[in-house]
């Protein structure tokens, strides 16, 4: 994969993302934060298994460092971050958490800067700039007085803490040293997801909600679940 072929794919990533935002908006009027990401990840990693073993064959043997991989990608990806995500989205807008979203990249920047020695120019620097004062007047609503008493809302600070999971998330997934496809690794990750959100979702009684879920709670599902997952594992090859 070319430079140019890498940032085109994911420029078509952030479009499919930006998509989840109003969808999973609506969706969460429906279904529970844990539920919905229980759920999505019951309806992909079957899906993706099946997918891996018509594109790669059988499973090579899986080494340590494998294992490790699926577990932290999963804990930082599906289980925390987007679990995060769907939290924080009960309590604030899709404006504010797309917008919140951007300081993702800034943590990449700066951490991957001193991790991974990856160079930081003078344009990175200013967009840095630009997206922390984005950032705060987000979280703020354009008043000085709620910097002043640190009055946020909760929902902002959700969505913004869930964004340091999906640093080490991007991060980790340059730093690993797993040689399997990037399909088998996402396989991997949210096989482990559905087994660590399956029992937690039954804390928000699933057999309740998900029956009475409508085109909206599905919708989002079906969505994350579909080209948000193509998207995961797109954004996965590109960033190794």
């Amino acid at each position: 994969m070319t430079n140019s072929q890498g940032y085109a794919l994911l420029a078509v990533v952030t479009v499919i993302w930006a998509g989840n935002f109003p969808l999973a908006k609506a969706g969460l009027a429906e279904i529970d934060p844990i539920t919905l990401t229980a759920t999505r990840a019951l309806v992909t990693a079957p899906a993706l298994v099946a997918f891996v073993r018509a594109r790669y064959g059988p499973l090579p043997p899986l080494h340590r460092r494998d294992h490790v991989t699926f577990v932290i990608l999963s804990l930082t990806g599906l289980v925390g971050n987007t679990t995060a995500w769907y939290w924080g989205m009960q309590y604030t807008t899709a404006v504010n958490a797309g917008i919140l979203g951007a300081a993702a990249p800034v943590i990449v920047a700066l951490v991957g800067a001193v991790w991974l020695r990856d160079p930081l120019s003078r344009r990175n620097i200013a967009g840095i700039a630009l997206t922390a004062v984005a950032v705060l007047i987000t979280i703020a609503h354009g008043s000085v007085e709620v910097l002043r008493t640190l009055s946020f809302n909760r929902g902002d600070i959700i969505i913004l803490g869930s964004q340091l999971l999906w640093t080490t998330y991007t991060l980790y997934s340059r730093a690993n040293t797993s040689a399997l496809p990037s399909a088998t690794v996402q396989a991997g990750a949210c096989l482990v997801s559905a087994l660590v959100l399956l029992p937690m979702a039954l804390f928000e009684r699933p057999w309740v909600t998900l029956p009475r879920a409508g085109w909206a709670g599905w919708g989002a599902v079906f969505y994350a679940a579909g080209l948000g997952t193509v998207s995961h594992i797109w954004y996965y090859q590109c960033v190794r």
